[in-house]
């Protein structure tokens, strides 16, 4: 316990140290650090959705992030920000949704999530939907 609390003092104090130079820094450059900082961020100008994904194998539900970009959906595990899969819109066959749920249909490969929010899911299938018209790949299953 004892080595913690050094630790943690430790760590205070260097935050204490980086306090200290920003303080004198004004505020607009102090954003305009955060906005790039943030925009280097791989999953920035996306939008995240939490659900569970069911492997189709064993029915082992994982934790995950479905990541809406213009050009891709990527299926990232949650606990651990890896990739599990990155599906582009072209190569989806179809796809469809009730209250709490996706399906896409990937050639051979079927991926079933369950989402977290109700409302979030349905803005989560009207991106998809957008997305996958604009590459005119597919349009959407009737549930």
């Amino acid at each position: 316990v004892a080595s913690q609390c050094t630790e943690s003092s430790g760590i205070n104090a260097e935050y204490g140290e980086i306090w200290q130079k920003l303080r004198d820094v004004p505020a607009a450059t102090l954003y305009q650090k955060y906005c790039t900082t943030l925009d280097r961020w791989k999953y920035s100008k996306s939008t995240l959705f939490r659900g569970l994904y069911s492997r189709p194998k064993d029915g082992l539900k994982t934790p995950v992030c479905v990541n809406v970009t213009e050009k891709k959906l990527t299926i990232i595990n949650a606990d651990k920000l890896s990739i599990m899969e990155v599906v582009e819109y072209d190569k989806v066959a179809s796809f469809g949704g009730s209250p709490f749920s996706l399906t896409l249909k990937i050639a051979d490969k079927t991926f079933s999530i369950m989402l977290v929010d109700k409302h979030k899911s349905y803005l989560l299938i009207e991106l998809l939907a957008a997305y996958c018209r604009r590459t005119n790949a597919i349009t959407r299953d009737t549930p």
